[in-house]
């Protein structure tokens, strides 16, 4: 215990890789806020931010990574490539940074002698397009997963917990739900362009599925706790943790929730989701015979997005609530308030 905490007490130096994305932003603020920490920040851009050290590297370098994971007490392993389409090449770079950077990052963590590293891994692991009611981590990951990136975060967060070793290197994989707030780039901005096309007025079957949505300064939080718990409880090492705000709501009610502070109409007009599944399956089936004679863009309209419109995902936060002690911070309400604010420029009367 007294060795426990003089490695607590010292400055401690970690590592963010995506530093300058989403959450990586928002991790890397509240460890410095908090103090005690030396943040050294792993992108491939720069975060802008003169109180870290800043590497501009790519996780797909083995030896970048080399370099930057040395000397350092914990890393936070935030940087993934999102599914920004459904194509040949960004399929590619899912992997080579989603799977191929992990390896690089776990055996660099190995050599170098690193103590702790600290995961982010997606909820949807263990999500292949049915209900999933108050899930808790024993839950098998998905034998189909809802997509590509999923699949590859598949693959990294069993690379992550497969890594753990007592003596070693010591590692958590958090599982956040449904990620929103300030500096969103994908969840608000996406949302908002459809409602200004006109395509966020319709709710898809009843509306009543509930969804964990969490607040980014949450998820930062349990970056925090899961680092702090490694360091002093071998117990946590080896594991997965869901991390949500703990306040289920009505999907297509969250969304209006955002939308509608910020002057697009709330989603309201029902469609039979059975009727909307259906056409996703013949226009599924009308692409594929057409793929032979023309190139098709990618299209959002598929069966499984349909499933997924209309499934809940209520996850059991237990296990990190006794383990790592986290209790969201933040509410969803006050979560959405912030989130609103920040993205103001997105108003409806500045659409034009």
């Amino acid at each position: 215990m007294v060795a426990t905490r003089r490695s607590t007490a010292r400055v401690q130096r970690c590592l963010v890789t995506g530093g300058a994305g989403f959450l990586g932003r928002h991790l890397a603020e509240r460890l410095l806020s908090a103090g005690g920490w030396q943040v050294t920040v792993f992108d491939v851009r720069d975060p802008g931010e003169p109180r870290v050290a800043a590497i501009i590297g790519d996780l797909r370098n083995r030896a970048q990574v080399e370099a930057a994971s040395q000397g350092m007490d914990v890393v936070f392993h935030c940087a993934t490539a999102a599914p920004a389409a459904a194509n040949t090449a960004n399929r590619r770079l899912m992997h080579d940074v989603n799977v191929l950077g992990t390896r690089h990052l776990l055996d660099a963590c190995a050599a170098a002698g690193v103590p702790r590293l600290v995961y982010t891994s997606s909820a949807s692991v263990v999500f292949d397009g049915r209900d999933l009611v108050d899930v808790d981590e024993t839950a098998p990951y998905a034998r189909k997963p809802i997509d590509y990136y999923t699949e590859t975060k598949v693959l990294g967060e069993r690379m992550v917990l497969a890594a753990n070793r007592a003596g070693g290197l010591a590692t958590v994989a958090l599982r956040p739900s449904g990620i929103f707030g300030e500096r969103d780039p994908l969840l608000v901005p996406l949302t908002v362009a459809k409602a200004r096309q006109g395509k966020m007025k319709y709710v898809i079957g009843s509306g009543a599925n509930l969804m964990d949505f969490t607040y980014v300064g949450n998820v930062a939080q349990a970056h925090v706790l899961a680092a702090e718990a490694l360091a002093r409880d071998s117990k946590v090492a080896g594991r997965a943790y869901f991390i949500t705000n703990a306040e289920p709501r009505p999907f297509w009610t969250f969304l209006g929730d955002f939308l509608e502070p910020l002057g697009y109409e709330r989603p309201s007009r029902r469609l039979p989701w059975q009727l909307v599944f259906t056409l996703a399956v013949i226009f599924e089936w009308v692409v594929w015979l057409l793929r032979p004679f023309r190139v098709i863009q990618p299209s959002e309209f598929t069966p499984m997005r349909i499933r997924i419109a209309k499934a809940t995902r209520r996850l059991s936060c237990a296990r990190a609530r006794a383990e790592l002690g986290y209790e969201p911070e933040v509410s969803l309400d006050e979560g959405l308030s912030r989130t609103v604010t920040a993205f103001s420029h997105l108003r409806a009367e500045k659409a034009a």
